[in-house]
């Protein structure tokens, strides 16, 4: 049984490959890690396990380098891309996941990972294979619609509301197609994001989105809602593997929000993956944590259907990590809220 670290993009395309299918897929592939990454200083990288003739594990994540600032001196944090990921199995009985996660720990210790943080695939059941040192908790419930059953089941297993929006599209004469130029997004996201008043961890930067412009079309599609005089009233973007399809992000125009764009593109949008071999798209879930956050209430009229979301908090080196969260501390005068607080500061819902 061996564990392999890896950086290059061309091994990791390799293993990405060979890898079975699964719904969320496409978030483990290293173009998806290395458009997180433009937003920062992060360096994607994956761990790969093998056992056997077929038995695997793939975990991919960004190695955050520890700020100087509170005292890192090379040290690293793990945490998942933007979207979902954690450990994925295959073949692998209780004991091979375990040694899995014992050589994890030596390869942590030797390469001086203090801390780490997963945002679990939902879509599968991998969430629960985690090694008993990783503290895991429920945050949060997404939605997706089902796609198995066809266009007209898609329009009838959502609510009255978001049939009244799709009837109003429709009827105003909206129509849905795929951005000539993906970076009309960036402009009209970035709008939608300050009218929200949106926390900044929703802000991306423009390398952030040229790097999913160069995702393949069979990967990424940037959706846009036009009215009948061509003007773009919604957009969003889809990522795609081989059976699922995944809202990633979505953006509006708000002298144009009385045509329910945004409604009419996600049904519309899913009708039409219909008969494409993908079972479900994934809509994710709400902005926050709270109870009656707008967008889970908007993506919750699409579908009854509901998945638990996990996080997981691992600290591998608790000297460390107490070490930069002091420095932390006294130079902000802050309470941690989360994890790798020494990174993002002390927002507790910025996951």
């Amino acid at each position: 049984m061996h564990l392999e670290f890896i950086t290059q993009k061309e091994r990791w395309q390799q293993i990405f490959t060979q890898l079975p299918e699964f719904s969320g897929k496409i978030y483990y592939s290293h173009a998806c890690h290395a458009a997180t990454a433009a937003n920062g200083d992060d360096q994607p990288a994956a761990l790969f396990f093998s056992a056997g003739s077929n038995g695997r594990a793939f975990y991919p994540f960004l190695m955050k380098r520890v700020p100087e600032a509170v005292g890192g001196n090379g040290e690293v944090d793990l945490e998942t891309a933007y979207g979902y990921g954690g450990p994925v199995f295959f073949d692998l009985n209780t004991e091979q996941i375990d040694e899995f996660y014992r050589q994890m720990r030596s390869w942590a210790t030797a390469n001086h990972v203090v801390a780490e943080f997963i945002r679990f695939n939902p879509l599968t059941p991998f969430q629960t294979c985690v090694d008993p040192a990783c503290q895991v908790s429920h945050n949060r419930i997404t939605v997706s619609i089902d796609l198995t059953n066809g266009p007209e089941a898609v329009l009838n297993s959502c609510s009255a509301a978001r049939q009244r929006n799709w009837k109003k599209g429709t009827r105003l004469g909206l129509s849905v197609r795929r951005l000539a130029d993906p970076a009309e997004f960036a402009p009209l996201y970035d709008q939608t994001m300050q009218r929200l008043e949106a926390r900044a961890y929703y802000h991306f930067s423009r390398q952030y989105f040229a790097a999913l412009a160069a995702l393949p079309e069979e990967s990424c599609f940037y959706a846009g809602a036009f009215t009948d005089d061509g003007r773009l009233a919604a957009a969003a973007i889809y990522l795609l593997d081989p059976i699922s399809a995944h809202y990633h992000l979505g953006a509006s125009d708000p002298q144009l929000l009385h045509t329910q764009a945004n409604s009419f593109l996600m049904l519309e949008f899913a009708r039409r993956l219909c008969g494409s071999g993908r079972q479900l798209l994934h809509l994710g879930g709400g902005l926050s944590l709270a109870d009656d956050d707008s967008l889970f209430r908007f993506k919750s009229g699409f579908s009854a259907r509901r998945h638990d979301f996990f996080i997981g908090r691992r600290i591998f080196n608790q000297q460390k990590y107490a070490l930069f969260s002091g420095h932390w501390q006294k130079l902000t005068g802050l309470t941690p809220q989360i994890l790798l607080h020494y990174h993002y500061g002390a927002n507790d819902e910025n996951l």
